[in-house]
């Protein structure tokens, strides 16, 4: 026996209360919170991470080009790696804002 259902056209905002669920459930917005709570502080353990790596390759380089640049590069890879993170949680929150869901955890 097959159930047919009818599906009517719904508001957005009606369609993402029944899709973020409730906190308990583990919704949209469990999931986003968790993102962001491991998102930050591991970019910031990654970034002082590769900044040192980068400086004791700067401060070892003894003159070479080639090692300063490589170091100089990583320098600022890191530092891009680290405004696109920074950004994409900026982003994730400014849509959470718009769309009404609740990513603060509380």
């Amino acid at each position: 026996m097959t159930i047919q259902t009818k599906i009517y056209a719904s508001s957005l905002s009606d369609v993402l209360t029944n899709f973020q669920g409730t906190t308990e459930s583990g919704g949209v917005d469990t999931f986003m919170s968790s993102i962001i709570s491991v998102a930050i502080p591991l970019a910031v353990v990654s970034v002082f991470v590769l900044l040192s790596f980068a400086a004791f390759k700067l401060m070892t380089s003894q003159g070479n080009p080639d090692k300063l640049k490589e170091a100089k590069d990583q320098i600022t890879n890191a530092i891009i790696g680290f405004l696109f993170i920074i950004l994409s949680v900026a982003i994730l929150m400014l849509l959470s804002n718009i769309l009404g869901i609740n990513i603060s955890g509380k």
